[in-house]
């Protein structure tokens, strides 16, 4: 815990995944009764995005990507099932929406940022949480257009599931490490994305108005 220019932060490591992230953000939730919370980290982009490696992302709504029924006549979401993930305002199955005045701070905080030499791209949109990573183009393709994705990650959804269920404010970003495509380690670039997330968050923290 401390202070990010006026601010009051504190930073929490979730660990891999959404069920390590939906224990950590409980515990903290309950604890320490945040304003918001702002997830950040590295993601994939998928081929549609517009995104390239060092490019930042902000989840406009989040997504489980894995959570339906797979039948012979193809992919349905959890709606097919009929018993939501969590029922407040309304039933909540795949997709939880974010907050798009924040989202739009967010945006508009890290565009004004001074990157230096080269910018990256910054795309606001819908975001897919998997369990399995996607190493294969085509998958990637097929969930980017379920979807109407732009960047997949494995705790997103899980975090906004639980800031909707405690009714906190919730912010997303990932700066691009690799696109979603047949997996090629050589391509990727994590220290890039981890750089750029790290100081995109700095600036949304300090700035952001709730």
């Amino acid at each position: 815990e401390g202070h990010i220019g006026n601010r009051k932060v504190a930073l929490l490591e979730t660990g891999i995944g959404a069920v390590n992230t939906a224990q950590a953000l409980t515990g903290a939730l309950e604890t320490l009764r945040p304003n918001f919370v702002l997830q950040t980290g590295i993601g994939g982009a998928y081929l549609t995005s517009g995104l390239d490696i060092g490019d930042i992302a902000l989840a406009t709504d989040e997504n489980y990507g894995d959570l339906g029924v797979l039948t012979p006549n193809g992919w349905h979401s959890a709606e097919e099932i009929g018993i939501p993930v969590l029922r407040k305002d309304r039933d909540y199955y795949n997709r939880f929406e974010l907050d798009s005045n924040l989202v739009s701070q967010a945006h508009i905080t890290v565009n004004k940022i001074n990157w230096g030499i080269t910018a990256p791209t910054v795309i606001s949109g819908p975001f897919v949480t998997v369990q399995q990573c996607t190493g294969v183009s085509s998958k990637g393709n097929e969930l980017a257009a379920r979807f109407g994705g732009i960047c997949e990650n494995m705790e997103g959804a899980a975090a906004a599931h639980l800031c909707a269920l405690y009714n906190v404010p919730f912010i997303e970003l990932r700066a691009i490490s690799n696109r979603v495509e047949d997996r090629n380690f050589d391509t990727w670039d994590v220290t890039l994305a981890a750089y750029r997330a790290q100081k995109a968050t700095g600036k949304i923290i300090k700035n952001i108005e709730l």
